[in-house]
C-alpha cells in the first residue's frame, strides 16, 4: 500500500486561521508526526510532496526569512535549496523518530502549477 501526503512548505511564514498561535508548517509538522505514527499505516509506503515551492522561492527572493518563523532553521542561508534540504531532512526525521517501523519514502519538492514536472515526477517516482 502507497500512502500519498501533500503539504505546503512555502508556508512557514503563516499562521493557522483558526488558531493565530500556530505556525502553519509547525502544524504540518504535527500532522505529519500522526500519519508517521499510525501503527494502521506502518507498513505503508509514504510518499510526501513538498508542495508550493514557486511560492517558497518568490518569499526567499523578497527577504522573508525562515530563521524568523522556524527558530529550529538557524543561521543557515536563507536560499530555495537551503531551505528544501532543511524541510525534507526535517519530514525524514520525523518519519524515522516515529514509525512503528521502518518504512519505504520517498520526498519530492514540487510546485503543483508545473504541471510538467509534476507529472515526470508522478511517472518516474
Amino acid at each position: 500500500m502507497h500512502l500519498s501526503h501533500l503539504t505546503a512548505i512555502s508556508c512557514f511564514d503563516e499562521r493557522l486561521l483558526e488558531d493565530p498561535r500556530v505556525n502553519r508548517l509547525e502544524d504540518s509538522f504535527l500532522l505529519w508526526k500522526a500519519v508517521c505514527s499510525s501503527k494502521i499505516l506502518s507498513k505503508s509506503t509514504i510518499i510526501l510532496f513538498m508542495n508550493k515551492c514557486d511560492i517558497l522561492k518568490r518569499k526567499l527572493k523578497g527577504g522573508v526569512l525562515v530563521k524568523d518563523h522556524l527558530p529550529s532553521f538557524g543561521d543557515r542561508k536563507n536560499e530555495i535549496g537551503v531551505v528544501v534540504k532543511y524541510l525534507r531532512e526535517k519530514f525524514k526525521d520525523i518519519l524515522r523518530q516515529h514509525s512503528p517501523e521502518p518504512r519505504v519514502s520517498y520526498f519530492y519538492a514540487t510546485s503543483v502549477t508545473d504541471t510538467k514536472a509534476t507529472a515526470a515526477t508522478l511517472v518516474t517516482g
